[in-house]
């Protein structure tokens, strides 16, 4: 029966939301008339993050609204460069119709979420699944970050999206220029959680996007467990690290920790679940205003773009060896290559 469905979805869904659809939809909201990007210094960069509510979608364009409300009100605070969560392509899949159906077909009559507990899914369903809603999701993907980057002539890092070559799943994040074109990709290194649950491959290679501000370099959610994925991507000269995360767990005060220890500025967008994650931006200790990695934090757990200037020109200042810093000793402090405790977790 399932297979009968997927192919009706799969004909009724290439005519819902076609590439000149999203365009002509986007297209009808307006073209900034901000240039953020071609004015780019290294002292003066700003960067936003994207704090998304969980929710379903009515549809295509409720979806598409919404991304482009967001890198429109980061534009209007200054913002050059505009990172989104992790998964932020799959969101579509709630404009699917029956789409809680098919997903507890999917994965035996369990309905997942990427805060908790991943179920495996049914041998051989996925595959069908991702074969006849691949088109939709990507086309949604694509064209809806592309446009919107084109529009608002920003630097947009889509989070990530969940796509199917040649019998493969790959979690990848496409970062686009203010042309609208892709200037680069990263993709998952390593599988973990939704990712391991559902085969997702994981890939051999990091490397930063070349930008007009910059080289960014991408991590995506789970990977910043691994410090090697800051490491050398520093190494490489990026010091502006976009990670489009999920939310929830000690990621944003990991972040801290990576920030510190390879003196960059990390941009963290995520989903405000279970009201307690926030999106966030980070930086070396030395180089915040409370001497604690923190930047800017969202304060709610509503949907917004969180911006705010780095300054890239100063990061090797941040941290002068061997001078004590006596706030830092005193109070809250972290994990780092020079000093050892207990590492605190923000409220």
């Amino acid at each position: 029966m399932w297979k009968a469905i997927l192919g009706l979805l799969t004909f009724r869904l290439s005519f819902a939301a076609t590439p000149k659809k999203i365009a002509a939809f986007l297209e009808g909201k307006g073209e900034t008339d901000r240039r953020n990007a071609e004015f780019a210094a290294p002292e003066a960069v700003r960067g936003a993050a994207v704090q998304l509510a969980p929710r379903a979608y009515r549809d295509w364009k409720d979806y598409a609204a919404e991304i482009y409300r967001l890198a429109k009100s980061a534009v209007v605070a200054g913002a050059q460069v505009v990172v989104y969560p992790e998964y932020v392509g799959l969101a579509p899949l709630t404009t699917v119709p029956g789409w809680k159906r098919m997903l507890r077909w999917l994965f035996g009559g369990t309905l997942p979420a990427l805060d908790g507990p991943f179920p495996q899914p049914v041998d051989g369903r996925l595959e069908q699944a991702a074969a006849a809603l691949h088109g939709y999701l990507y086309e949604l993907y694509m064209y809806t970050f592309s446009t919107v980057a084109r529009l608002q002539h920003v630097y947009l890092v889509a989070g990530s999206a969940l796509f199917w070559e040649e019998g493969r799943l790959i979690n990848r994040c496409v970062v686009f220029g203010p042309d609208g074109q892709p200037a680069g990709a990263q993709e998952k290194i390593c599988a973990i959680g939704p990712d391991r649950a559902l085969g997702v491959e994981p890939s051999g290679l990091i490397e930063p996007v070349e930008t007009a501000v910059g080289p960014i370099g991408v991590v995506l959610g789970t990977d910043a467990y691994y410090f090697e994925c800051f490491k050398i991507l520093r190494e490489q000269g990026a010091r502006l690290i976009a990670v489009p995360g999920v939310g929830g767990g000690i990621l944003p005060d990991l972040l801290r920790c990576r920030a510190n220890e390879n003196g960059v500025y990390a941009l963290y967008a995520c989903y405000a679940s279970g009201g307690a994650a926030r999106c966030g931006i980070f930086a070396p200790l030395d180089a915040t205003p409370g001497r604690n990695g923190v930047v800017a934090l969202a304060d709610g757990p509503q949907a917004c773009a969180l911006a705010a200037r780095t300054n890239l020109e100063k990061l090797h200042l941040a941290v002068i060896e061997g001078e004590p810093n006596a706030p830092f000793l005193a109070e809250d402090y972290l994990h780092s290559y020079r000093y050892c405790g207990k590492l605190p977790l923000l409220g």
